[in-house]
């Protein structure tokens, strides 16, 4: 049923050809909850028309990077060991991206698509170039803060390249950044006309897709005015789940108990989510939801939840080597029906990932 199912996503986006896969890739969700006791939770959802082949990648310190950036690519070497969600970009291809993740000090990264986003022309000779593939690592692996992000960003000295992907190459790598850290900050970061809009603190705590960021907050502003107990947006659309998931996480309950934290974060998750179904031709931006995680900031605990499989699977950053020479290791985890709960003993070495570049 799940060969049926992509075979017919597939016949449809090729049918529709660029306009069909853009608007789909990387339509998601993510949730930042903030609770007594310093907890810190985020979740997200990963929204796709075709499985990505997801692993658990683990990345120490003092290991030597390539952003895949083409000519004049960004080369550096990691100052924080991360643990990133890594998968195939294009269908049946190898792992090329890094969608999702949290390193050692309790940065995390959300990678989500935005229409709007624009990168700006790369240009040969001018400033370091780094895949968007690779972006989600590379914010990872640099810095230890939201702040540290941010004025890294706002300073706007190196290029991130957009590289086209999916059937075809049809797809187009219009992304946003959402991080948030231990201490509860958070920022979203968008590209538009070429340069970085940042949007800093503690309150930007949902991010969903289009239309840009500061129109969100326009548009929840109008919620705000609302009864949302009795009425509250319903559909699958990026406005609705913006507005829902900025409701439900305030609706929360202040817990210190951590597995109910959990649980309330990943019940906000489920509800902006698209359920398991056919494709809707008609609206190809629409897709199933494949996965979701939970970000546990404080404990540093990176749990990962397939829709098709009935097993939560998690790595505890505190049993994981980081130490410079450790080596790069790994575990597939999409459609790895075996495994179940805690699998950070079963990460294995592994080749570093090869960031999808341009041509």
């Amino acid at each position: 049923m799940v060969l049926g199912f992509r075979s017919a996503v597939l016949a449809a986006l090729a049918s529709l050809g660029v306009c069909g896969l853009a608007p789909a890739a990387l339509a998601c969700s993510r949730v930042t909850w903030l609770g007594p006791a310093d907890q810190v939770i985020t979740g997200r959802s990963m929204d796709w028309p075709y499985g990505f082949n997801s692993h658990f990648y683990v990345v120490p310190r003092g290991e030597r990077l390539d952003g895949a950036g083409g000519v004049n690519p960004l080369r550096w070497t990691s100052r924080y060991g991360a643990v990133v969600v890594s998968g195939s970009l294009n269908p049946g291809g190898s792992v090329d991206g890094s969608f999702d993740g949290i390193n050692e000090r309790g940065l995390a990264a959300n990678l989500l698509y935005l229409a709007e986003n624009d990168f700006g022309v790369a240009r040969a000779g001018q400033r370091p170039r780094l895949s968007f593939a690779a972006w989600t690592l590379y914010l990872l692996s640099q810095y230890d803060s939201v702040d540290a992000v941010v004025k890294a960003v706002a300073a706007d000295t190196i290029q991130i390249v957009p590289v086209p992907f999916g059937p075809g190459g049809a797809a187009k790598a219009t992304v946003h950044m959402a991080v948030s850290d231990a201490s509860g900050d958070s920022a979203i970061i968008e590209y538009l006309n070429g340069r970085p809009v940042i949007h800093h603190g503690r309150q930007y705590q949902v991010m969903t897709n289009s239309p840009i960021y500061s129109e969100q907050l326009k548009l929840n502003g109008y919620w705000l005015t609302r009864n949302r107990s009795h009425e509250l947006p319903g559909s699958i659309q990026s406005t609705d789940r913006f507005v829902r998931g900025s409701y439900y996480v305030q609706q929360l309950p202040p817990t210190t108990d951590t597995r109910q934290a959990l649980a309330g974060v990943m019940s906000v998750m489920r509800n902006l989510s698209v359920p398991w179904g056919t494709p809707d031709p008609e609206h190809p931006n629409i897709a199933p939801t494949w996965w979701r995680t939970l970000i546990d900031q404080k404990n540093r605990i990176y749990y990962f939840d397939s829709a098709l499989s009935p097993q939560m699977v998690w790595v505890n950053l505190a049993k994981i080597d980081f130490r410079p020479g450790s080596g790069v290791r790994a575990l597939k985890i999409e459609g790895n029906d075996a495994l179940q709960g805690d699998v950070t003993g079963q990460l294995r070495p592994s080749a570093p990932i090869r960031f999808l570049a341009p041509s």
